[in-house]
């Protein structure tokens, strides 16, 4: 029997590929500022994404909410300081009022920055349905 589990253990270890450093949630490193929309919301450290919708507004889970969130924007690699980032703090942030965390139905959230972002190159919003 300890053969068998050592066995089957061996296999599931060399049937996974081991080289996934460079993974993002079942992905790959995307092309530098190729998602200049994207955000890091941040609280001391990064721990949830998030997309600028308009200047001043960010959209989200409702599972991500804190009471104070740091939004990074023009962020390519969170653990290096390129430079070119913009930190601005959270003015306001609102979940779904029907959010339940137990279901996670109605999960998502906004969040008020508390200064307009800079749109630029590697900041800018992202594109919104005008109608279904």
């Amino acid at each position: 029997m300890k053969a068998f589990i050592f066995l089957a253990l061996l296999g599931a270890a060399v049937a996974f590929p081991t080289d996934d450093d460079d993974k993002i949630v079942g992905g790959y490193t995307c092309r530098e500022n190729s998602a200049p929309y994207q955000v890091s919301l941040n609280a001391g450290y990064h721990f949830c994404g998030g997309s600028l919708i308009n200047d001043q507004w960010v959209v989200s889970a409702a599972h991500c909410y804190k009471s104070r969130i740091q939004v990074r924007l023009g962020e390519h690699n969170i653990e290096v300081l390129e430079g070119n980032e913009q930190f601005i703090d959270s003015a306001k942030v609102i979940r779904h009022p029907k959010y339940n965390s137990a279901t996670i139905d109605n999960d998502i959230m906004l969040i008020k920055l508390n200064a307009p972002a800079t749109i630029s190159s590697r900041v800018s919003t992202i594109s919104l349905p005008r109608s279904c």
